[in-house]
């Protein structure tokens, strides 16, 4: 008679594989809307960007995004979040090396903030602050202008916080340096081919050391 044997606790490979939480999908469910609607703006247009559309390219029920987002407003006012959100992230992360000079970090802010400019999301960021602007919720436009200064605030004081700057200077800079990237910006969407700006940004930031007084590299 054949012994029996003792066989191992093996798991079927169902079982193996962890089961997402309901945070993890309805995260991930965030994520495809999100880049769903940053990919539909930027290839069709903010004015093709329909509910129709995002939930066919997110691969989810319009009613699936009303439960994430609310309404149709509240998804794009994320997307602006999401894009605002990142560029503070990319910038801190730069910002780890502090052995940088003051015009360094002018050089790195623009650079970097450029980049990120030029990235799908922020053309995507650039129509849907052109929306705000003339939307007639004035709460749209109050939430965008909230969110854009908070965090703008937040990424100079990091990068020349600890400068001793005079802060009126540093405003001015601040506002100066936002604004011409927010123009190119905008200039480039109406240019058959995207400017590069090379030269612009080079002066930029030769202004904005300038108007704060750095020391020579």
């Amino acid at each position: 008679m054949k012994a029996d044997v003792d066989m191992p606790n093996v798991p079927h490979a169902t079982d193996r594989r962890r089961r997402r939480t309901q945070a993890e999908r309805s995260a991930d469910t965030r994520e495809k809307v999100i880049q769903a609607v940053i990919q539909c703006i930027a290839e069709e247009g903010l004015v093709n960007t329909s509910a129709a559309r995002i939930a066919e390219r997110a691969g989810v029920t319009w009613g699936a995004i009303a439960h994430q987002f609310g309404d149709k407003e509240s998804l794009l006012l994320a997307v602006v979040e999401r894009n605002i959100g990142l560029i503070e992230r990319e910038l801190a992360a730069a910002m780890a090396v502090r052995s940088l000079s003051p015009r360094e970090r002018v050089s790195l802010l623009i650079d970097r903030s450029w980049q990120h400019i030029n990235q799908p999301s922020s053309v995507a960021y650039t129509e849907l602050i052109l929306y705000g602007r003339s939307h007639p919720q004035g709460s749209i436009r109050r939430r965008q202008a909230e969110m854009v200064l908070t965090t703008t605030r937040r990424i100079w004081q990091a990068l020349f916080g600890d400068l001793g700057l005079d802060a009126r200077k540093l405003n001015t800079a601040r506002t100066l340096a936002s604004t011409a990237m927010l123009g190119m910006s905008i200039q480039g969407l109406l240019e058959p081919v995207r400017p590069s700006y090379r030269e612009e940004l080079e002066a930029l930031k030769r202004i904005i050391a300038e108007l704060l007084e750095l020391p020579p590299a």
